[in-house]
């Protein structure tokens, strides 16, 4: 189909966002420098938030909310969410590594799972998409997944956010519930794309502590490193290592 063929050779308008309030000024102006040599190397747009007068939820929401925004106003392809503590390593054109058929691109990780198991000396294992990085086409079904994501009010003050009610609408039921299989919602999986492990690499929480085998999402060679999880102290210690 030559429109199909058209699309795929045409460059898609690209923004990046990402926000931080005071409390993580320091670690987010150093996201928000390699934030901007990234989109000025790519000639992608860029906004960074400084999360000021965001009173309805805890500041995790915040990227829901300016997700909605961003989407409902038309002006690009893609709008691109990274939080405030990840940042870009390298130069790899994330258009390229994008299923364009697709309408939310993000990084599945195997975590711990909360769900114990039977023999308490072994864990359970699940394999569960992280929101610091997501890619977005602007669509009528973004716009809903997001407004679903937002209007989860029982995750508002959850410890894990947004992420919870990702978790909830995808039917990662055992992550957020005692004794509740999952069930995974197809509908919702057939739209999203899995990125490679370099777009959300986390380091061990506990990197600078040797006998701490906690397990690592860290990938070689990453586009980005996410510092998900890590003591603030850790995160400038990782950073000038």
């Amino acid at each position: 189909n030559i429109f199909n063929l058209k699309s795929l050779i045409s460059k898609p308008k690209v923004k990046i966002i990402s926000a931080y309030d005071d409390r993580f000024v320091k670690i987010g102006k150093i996201s928000e420098s390699s934030i901007k040599k990234y989109c000025e190397h790519f000639n992608f747009d860029y906004q960074i938030y400084k999360i000021k007068k965001f009173k309805e939820r805890p500041p995790a929401w915040f990227k829901i909310k300016v997700l909605i925004e961003n989407l409902e106003k038309d002006n690009y392809d893609y709008i691109i969410w990274i939080d405030s503590d990840a940042f870009f390593c390298r130069y790899k054109n994330i258009i390229d590594y994008i299923d364009r058929d697709k309408n939310l691109s993000l990084v599945f990780h195997n975590v711990l799972s909360l769900k114990k198991n039977k023999e308490t000396y072994l864990n359970n294992i699940i394999y569960a998409p992280n929101t610091g990085f997501m890619v977005f086409k602007n669509c009528d079904w973004s716009r809903n997944f997001l407004e679903l994501i937002w209007n989860q009010k029982k995750f508002i003050h959850h410890p894990n956010w947004d992420n919870a009610a990702v978790y909830s609408i995808l039917g990662y039921n055992s992550e957020i519930k005692k004794n509740v299989k999952n069930k995974f919602i197809k509908k919702f999986f057939d739209k999203i794309d899995k990125l490679p492990l370099i777009w959300n690499s986390i380091p061990n929480r506990d990197c600078f502590n040797p006998s701490n085998e906690n397990l690592t999402l860290f990938e070689f060679d990453p586009v980005i490193i996410h510092l998900a999880g890590m003591r603030r102290k850790n995160r400038f210690k990782f950073i000038k290592s």
